[in-house]
């Protein structure tokens, strides 16, 4: 959220991230996972139209290395798709 990504009201180890067009999450989704970044994608109709979002998950074992360097690759990929400024 600090970022600048629209995250709803999550308040789980599950986070999306709502982007809404379908091919922006594609694309988006590939950034990140060419950065090293896995992320799940979710398309309709698994969400309604125009919500297409990245299913997110962080788990304990996630150390605070691995998780600045997530937010970095986030925050890149974040600007270079227009999610954020």
């Amino acid at each position: 959220r600090a970022l600048g990504f629209n995250i709803g009201n999550s308040q789980t180890p599950i986070v999306p991230i709502i982007i809404g067009d379908d091919m922006k999450t594609i694309f988006t989704w590939k950034a990140l996972f060419e950065s090293g970044v896995f992320v799940n994608p979710v398309l309709p109709p698994g969400v309604p139209p125009n919500k297409s979002l990245l299913r997110t998950s962080y788990m304990a074992t996630h150390t605070d290395a691995q998780l600045d360097r997530m937010l970095e690759i986030f925050a890149a990929v974040g600007k270079e798709m227009g999610l954020i400024s």
